[in-house]
């Protein structure tokens, strides 16, 4: 029988530098199976940011560590301190953006696993989002 927890130490994160970010997964579906959720903590650096994007199948949480985040939910933009948080439903349309000096540190909660295979998929190209801030390349 599975057991239905799971300790994640710092050694043990699974690691992946993805579009200018450095990933450090506590949760994946490649270390726990049957996990209903999974949660990363993204790096991203000084002018850094992720483009508007939807899962289309998985809602997300996000909560800042470090730095500040400018966050836009479709047509609405904060920008996000620590200790600050936000939760979006699946497929709305988000980007994340590091707004302040130094790196942005985040933690991604994402649910339901089920959702995992739809993926992230790319708007940031799409009117309206294409308006409202430039894309990082």
């Amino acid at each position: 029988m599975e057991r239905n927890w799971k300790f994640v130490k710092e050694k043990d994160q699974m690691f992946e530098r993805a579009f200018g970010r450095d990933h450090h997964w506590h949760y994946h579906p490649e270390i726990i199976k049957q996990a209903d959720s999974y949660m990363v903590k993204v790096v991203m650096p000084e002018g850094g940011g992720h483009n508007f994007h939807v899962h289309p199948e998985m809602h997300e949480i996000l909560y800042v560590l470090k730095g500040t985040a400018e966050q836009w939910i479709e047509d609405e933009m904060q920008l996000l301190e620590v200790g600050d948080s936000v939760y979006i439903g699946a497929n709305v349309a988000h980007s994340t953006f590091n707004a302040g000096q130094g790196e942005l540190e985040f933690l991604a909660i994402l649910s339901p696993p089920e959702g995992w295979e739809a993926g992230t998929v790319d708007v940031s190209e799409n009117a309206p989002y294409s308006e409202y801030r430039p894309r990082i390349e």
